[in-house]
């Protein structure tokens, strides 16, 4: 999964439109002909890297040099700089901490108006949530010692997804599995529909192997409410991490993703 900062070509507001177009050459190095290549083009990559912070810190430059922006992961939008101050919240993407829950080596970033709740579920590795906006997580483990030493991660989802969809009311599979790909680790995603009493709820549901266990992560909030808690959702996933040999990594993402 990468993150992909994209150049919109719009200046920014009451911003000159002269400065700007020279900043690109000043601030960015760009040569007089990539500068006319990027003014025709209304969707120029410009950065793409694993690490959030980096792209965070891109976006905000290119915003100072009076550009507007927008910030993928892997095709999926996370932020546009001109529609976000559009509708009066901030220029940047939101800012995403560790989560602190006692008793877990895992790695997971979430939204600060996330906290850590202890009513989810008993047996969650993590449990947390927007308690205002009805946005919760939880993470599972299972030993992959307790499976067939061959169960591969594929098989594992699939069984997983058949026992979910069967354990809820009017449990629909909407998608997946759809591949994740990343440096440390491959994941899959699927996204579930289903009835909580009266009301109706959408999962979006990742598996990932790690050295010693299958993770599984659920997300869930209404279904009205679903698609605007999508792109919230893919940025907590791509946060996480459950490898050993990558918590150092996933120390300094979140550090530095504070930090921006």
């Amino acid at each position: 999964m990468s993150y992909i900062v994209v150049f919109t070509g719009e200046i920014r507001a009451l911003f000159e439109r002269r400065k700007a177009i020279s900043a690109l050459g000043s601030e960015f190095g760009f040569s007089f002909t990539q500068i006319k290549a990027l003014m025709a083009s209304s969707r120029s990559q410009l950065r793409k890297t694993a690490d959030r912070a980096e792209a965070c810190r891109f976006v905000q430059k290119l915003w100072v040099a009076g550009w507007h922006s927008k910030l993928f992961l892997d095709s999926d939008l996370l932020h546009s700089t001109k529609e976000s101050v559009e509708r009066g919240a901030s220029h940047l993407p939101v800012v995403m901490g560790k989560l602190h829950c006692e008793g877990s080596q895992l790695q997971l970033c979430a939204p600060r108006n996330w906290v850590v709740c202890n009513n989810l579920n008993p047996n969650a590795e993590i449990q947390a949530g927007d308690t205002e906006l009805n946005r919760y997580l939880i993470v599972l483990e299972q030993k992959r010692t307790e499976l067939p030493e061959e169960l591969s991660l594929t098989d594992y989802a699939e069984a997983q997804m058949q026992q979910c969809l069967s354990k809820v009311s009017n449990g629909n599979l909407l998608s997946g599995p759809q591949v994740l790909e990343r440096d440390w680790q491959m994941g899959l995603l699927y996204e579930m529909g289903a009835n909580v009493g009266k009301d109706s709820v959408q999962y979006m549901v990742v598996f990932f192997r790690g050295k010693e266990s299958f993770y599984t992560l659920f997300l869930w909030t209404s279904l009205q409410s679903f698609a605007q808690a999508k792109t919230e959702f893919i940025q907590i996933v791509a946060s996480f991490q459950c490898s050993p040999e990558s918590e150092t990594t996933a120390e300094s993402k979140a550090s530095a993703v504070i930090a921006v």
